[in-house]
């Protein structure tokens, strides 16, 4: 989903660190990208029947103004290099996962920080991450590391997605950035060639002003190698599989699982 506005960027908050990342990553892409922030915070404390009310004579006090609060500070960091940014935000009654999936309806990108352990609560954590990048309906962007890197867009190869080579390329070109093609392990360097060749002429056709500079055989499926392979790029885009029979949701793949648990950038999860 396009709008037209430009593409809606939500970010789930929470009370981490993690979570600062995610909204300073998104608002670098919106800037870039010409789009909007919608900033949503998940309140689970009505389900739990917990008591969420201002404490007397402490004003300020209780969960709901807690979750005002992270609300306004993720607006002050967006402002603070982007006062022009459009920007609007919600509290939800609701567990995390169930209700970022259902606004993932009307967006055009899903971001999250990249774990979760939060000083007032648990809401994202690695696990939460893949249950979203598998159910929600537009792209997520887990974010780990720096994001503001001046690398290139780090594409990891997949035999049969192909909109995650158009995306790369979208974002190459948006971030006037070039594109380092990652392979698997197992593809030789013939191969790796081929591979480059293809995904370059492919990209030329439609972003002619975008550049595949190189390939990098990943020394093998290990996090860590897969993690050196990409280590100067400023974004990993990596294809989400669709399972047959699973309702349309992604699979997460081993390789998948590995890049974002131990990725040292934001990593874009494409659905195909």
């Amino acid at each position: 989903m396009t709008h037209s506005t430009g593409p809606r960027i939500t970010v789930g908050v929470f009370d981490a660190d993690e979570s600062d990342q995610a909204v300073r990553w998104a608002a670098l892409h919106a800037a870039a990208v010409g789009g909007t922030i919608h900033l949503v915070h998940a309140f689970v404390w009505t389900e739990l029947d917990v008591n969420i009310d201002p404490i007397s004579g402490m004003a300020g006090s209780g969960f709901r103004n807690a979750a005002h609060s992270l609300i306004l500070e993720a607006t002050r960091i967006i402002r603070e290099e982007h006062p022009d940014l459009p920007v609007t935000s919600e509290i939800v009654d609701g567990n995390a996962v169930p209700v970022l999936v259902e606004i993932s309806k009307e967006s055009d990108l899903l971001v999250l920080g990249g774990r979760g352990l939060g000083r007032l609560m648990t809401l994202i954590v690695g696990s939460k991450s893949l249950a979203l990048a598998a159910r929600s309906y537009c792209p997520v962007v887990v974010v780990r590391g720096r994001v503001d890197g001046a690398g290139p867009i780090g594409l990891v190869h997949h035999e049969i997605a192909t909109e995650v080579v158009t995306r790369a390329a979208d974002l190459a070109e948006a971030y006037k950035r070039d594109i380092h093609l990652v392979v698997r392990p197992e593809t030789t360097s013939q191969e790796a060639q081929e591979i480059l060749a293809g995904v370059a002429q492919r990209i030329s056709l439609t972003h002619p002003g975008v550049f595949v500079r190189d390939v990098t055989i990943a020394a093998s499926d290990s996090p860590k190698q897969l993690v050196q392979a990409s280590e100067d790029a400023c974004l990993m885009v990596v294809a989400g599989e669709r399972t047959p029979g699973a309702g349309g949701k992604v699979a997460a793949p081993r390789q998948l699982v590995n890049v974002l648990r131990f990725a040292n950038t934001p990593v874009w999860i494409e659905r195909d």
